[in-house]
């Protein structure tokens, strides 16, 4: 009876622990997540640093400039805690490829022309972005292709580095591959197809071809 008591006791007193556990897997405290969303986009930056993406947001008519070694990616996180991240960098260099600045969310305030426009706000640690609990994020990385043969052919996680109270971490978040058409374009490849190169590959191709 005593032994069993014991074991009783001993169980009643592991399960608030497990439960805890549990809890705190889910709330990201441990381990924060954040998951790409479907989606993705890149482009060329054009010699007089604009993209095609941008050019009827453009207050100005732009000049014909010629593509260039310079690209661009889009994609857009979820913040899947129960508490809010601070981000303070996003992406290293890899080979082949050097970034150039990150940019995060829609738009982003001008001071110049003291207007709200089209583009996202540059990332540094010295100024972060808070993304809030279940919220979303849309970040771009802008990179030199210095190297086509050198970028890496296999998938690259992209690191994130958030700042907590125990210092800074980094989340890798893995983007989903591409796979192009033959006659041009391409689409999310969500399944295991071995035609689906990953995201820098992609990039690299498009300015080496």
């Amino acid at each position: 009876m005593r032994t069993r008591r014991r074991l009783a006791l001993v169980a009643a007193a592991l399960i608030p622990l497990v439960v805890a556990g549990v809890l705190t897997d889910i709330s990201g405290a441990l381990a924060p997540r954040l998951t790409a969303e479907p989606g993705w986009s890149g482009w060329y930056v054009y010699g007089d640093a604009t993209n095609p993406l941008v050019e009827k947001e453009s207050m100005t008519n732009r000049r014909p400039a010629a593509q260039t070694e310079h690209v661009a990616q889009r994609f857009v996180v979820s913040n899947e805690n129960w508490m809010p991240l601070t981000i303070v960098g996003v992406e290293v260099d890899r080979p082949g490829l050097r970034v150039e600045r990150v940019t995060v969310g829609n738009t982003y305030f001008d001071r110049a022309l003291q207007m709200v426009r089209a583009g996202g706000e540059p990332l540094t640690p010295d100024r972060p972005y808070e993304l809030a609990p279940g919220a979303s994020l849309t970040i771009a990385i802008y990179y030199h292709v210095t190297d086509c043969r050198a970028v890496p052919a296999s998938a690259q996680p992209i690191p994130v580095r958030i700042r907590r109270a125990t210092g800074l971490h980094t989340i890798e978040v893995s983007l989903y591959p591409l796979r192009p058409f033959p006659t041009g374009g391409w689409q999310i490849s969500m399944t295991k197809d071995r035609d689906a190169v990953p995201w820098q590959r992609f990039l690299a191709d498009h300015v080496c071809r």
